[in-house]
């Protein structure tokens, strides 16, 4: 014997309260539901649709990230570790450099040789 949430609902389909039923015995009827499947936030049932809906805004499935306000130590520290990145990118570019210039330097000093 298997036990199923089912939901109640009012007349406009909102959730009223909710019972445990024996699946294979319940039946739904025009005020009491299977309990839905999926991820709903604010969910209603449809009359006109017969089905399970969504009635969360927009806003509310997905919240505005709110940026965290750093002190201005934090803001320092941040700045500092941006400039140290900054400085280990021009490093390996330098190194980068250095090292076409010591290939160049070798295919003149070859080419010389072999003339």
């Amino acid at each position: 014997m298997e036990f199923i949430e089912v939901i109640n609902v009012d007349e406009k389909g909102n959730i009223v309260d909710s019972d445990l039923a024996i699946k294979e015995m319940f039946k739904e009827t025009e005020f009491t539901k299977f309990q839905w499947e999926g991820f709903f936030l604010k969910p209603r049932w449809s009359f006109s649709l017969n089905k399970w809906i969504e009635t969360a805004t927009d806003d509310e499935l997905n919240p505005p990230v709110e940026k965290e306000e750093l002190t201005s130590e934090e803001e320092l520290a941040q700045q500092v570790s941006e400039l140290e990145i900054k400085d280990m990118e021009k490093d390996i570019l330098i190194e980068g450099l250095g090292q076409q210039l010591s290939d160049l330097e070798i295919m003149v000093i070859g080419g010389k040789g072999n003339e």
